[in-house]
């Protein structure tokens, strides 16, 4: 640093001192900071609205946008007593450098042994798409249970451990998180939540993020028939603005998924509408993709007539009854007599013999009893969990009121809150009893 400040500008400074505290893990960072700050802060001294304490932050600001570069934080370091916020241009940074260094892990190498014969046709047609250097939109439709998602782990696996970009969005977060580095459509490509006709991404040409963008060789975007037809037509007018070309998402290899089946009306101001004429579908982009179907149900391979049953209603060619409702085979019934033998019947249909599960047993954690409340899950769990072989343990949460003072008066009253999205104040475990965790 002592030589460098001779000769080299302040921006040049800063870049090496990033590159100091990321690779030579100097004993001090905080003298070092002290020592070279001025010689790093010359050129923001030169702009007469910035002073004292704003110049500071300017410069820290700037050393964490390239700290951030290269998946560090400036506050590791302790530089200053205070915290630095990340910039939008730090947190692209790092968002970026995430993207560049995902690793590939064994078991995801070898998910294209494992493909069906119609998920392996979708995957040679994209695969060979992608290495050719040959653009390809596709759309994989399948009905749930058809594995969309193991495929597309597949081929996110197989160019990612090509040392490529593949980028995996969805239209909702919860599906983009069980990607490996998903992320949602809106945040990947800088939507609005609210959209309209005219709106576009908001991504600079010249940002990181469009760079990221342009070294994709894939991109995959799940849960596409969810999504409004503007906000693919905005990601096509950015992937043709970034790449320079006229060609339908600038020449890249893009793969869409989902399943109109599954595609709900929506209410506005009162009144049902169906969303299908503002979807994909309806899209002038949409008779240009490629179509791979998925049919085979491989959560269900087992039960023919229930994959059958399931294909009719998405397809609406299901009977229905004089009201227009969909008649549930009694097979698919518990009878209801009084709701304890009720569900004491669901529970021996769903859990045959508990005794019988040995610890290691798939037989257990493959059954699952869904409801629609959290209350009703409390209550279903409680009842189910004395069924259960083994000794119980109870756990108690710890609930701590904000002012210490307060803590006696008032902690009674917290142990008997259950609010949404944190665990019962009381949790009940067995050995070999199945957790689900959210």
């Amino acid at each position: 640093m002592s030589e460098a400040v001779n000769y080299q500008m302040s921006y040049s400074l800063r870049r090496l001192f990033a590159t100091l505290l990321v690779y030579c893990n100097p004993a001090n960072p905080k003298i070092l900071w002290e020592m070279f700050e001025d010689s790093m802060s010359e050129d923001f001294k030169h702009f007469s609205e910035f002073q004292g304490k704003t110049i500071r932050h300017k410069v820290l600001s700037h050393i964490n946008d390239i700290l951030y570069s290269m998946g560090h934080d400036i506050n590791e370091y302790k530089l200053i007593p205070e915290n630095i916020r990340p910039s939008e241009i730090s947190k692209d940074a790092k968002d970026v450098h995430f993207e560049r260094n995902i690793i590939v892990s064994e078991k995801d190498l070898i998910l294209p042994k494992r493909l069906n014969v119609q998920q392996l046709h979708a995957y040679n047609t994209i695969i060979n798409r992608v290495f050719s250097g040959k653009q390809g939109a596709f759309f994989i439709d399948g009905p749930g249970g058809t594995c969309k998602t193991f495929l597309y782990c597949a081929l996110l696996a197989t160019v990612r451990s090509q040392e490529f970009i593949a980028l995996a969005t969805a239209t909702s977060g919860v599906a983009a998180s069980i990607r490996p580095g998903g992320r949602s459509a809106h945040s990947r490509f800088k939507m609005l939540i609210d959209i309209d006709d005219n709106f576009c991404c908001n991504i600079s040409k010249q940002s990181s993020v469009a760079r990221l963008i342009s070294d994709a060789k894939l991109i995959v975007w799940d849960e596409a028939s969810m999504a409004k037809k503007n906000m693919i037509e905005a990601l096509d007018a950015l992937l043709r603005d970034i790449m320079n070309v006229d060609t339908m998402f600038g020449g890249k290899v893009i793969v869409f998924g989902g399943d109109f089946r599954q595609t709900l009306p929506v209410v506005r101001n009162g009144k049902k509408e169906d969303f299908i004429h503002e979807s994909l579908l309806y899209s002038k982009i949409w008779n240009k993709l490629e179509k791979l179907y998925l049919s085979e149900n491989m959560h269900a391979r087992t039960d023919p007539s229930f994959c059958e049953y399931l294909l009719q209603i998405g397809n609406g060619t299901e009977t229905t009854n004089c009201g227009k409702k969909i008649a549930i085979p009694d097979s698919f019934i518990i009878p209801f007599t009084t709701e304890e033998e009720s569900l004491d019947a669901l529970f021996s249909v769903t859990y045959p013999d508990l005794h019988a599960f040995s610890p290691d047993s798939s037989m257990i954690t493959s059954r699952v009893i869904l409801t629609t409340k959290n209350d009703f899950v409390n209550e279903l769990h409680n009842m189910l969990i004395t069924k259960f072989p083994e000794i119980s343990k109870t756990f108690v949460a710890v609930d701590e009121t904000i002012e210490p003072n307060d803590q006696s008066q008032f902690e009674d009253f917290l142990n008997s809150l259950d609010p949404p999205g944190l665990l019962p104040y009381k949790l009940t475990l067995k050995e070999n009893c199945p957790v689900i965790l959210l």
